[in-house]
């Protein structure tokens, strides 16, 4: 089936933005318990502090320690495809010099 084939979809057209006398009813109508509006602080704070001991800062330190293990792991990886070139070059140049002294023998 080609594309020329497919039946277009015609999407309904976006409905137009809440004008702001809208939106400033909306929020005056909240009610105290709605979910969207309500936030319990006493569970952990928002804001990070700088105690080695957080949940916070041992976050941020092995998510430091990721970047650099993964930093090192792409530089091994392009260390080990020069030597796997390096490797084959010098298994070629061993080869040769083998059929050559072979050549030789005979």
């Amino acid at each position: 089936m080609t594309s020329r084939a497919k039946k277009r979809i015609v999407l309904p057209s976006r409905p137009e933005p809440p004008s702001v006398e809208q939106i400033l009813e909306d929020i005056h109508s909240v009610v105290a318990s709605d979910p969207v509006f309500v936030c319990d602080l006493s569970e952990e704070p928002l804001i990070p502090t700088h105690d080695p001991s957080s949940e916070w800062d041992k976050k941020y330190l092995q998510s430091c320690s990721y970047v650099e293990l993964n930093n090192k792991l792409k530089e091994a990886r392009v260390e080990l495809k020069e030597r796997c070139e390096a490797l084959r070059s010098s298994g070629m140049k061993l080869g040769s010099v083998i059929e050559e002294l072979k050549e030789a023998a005979m």
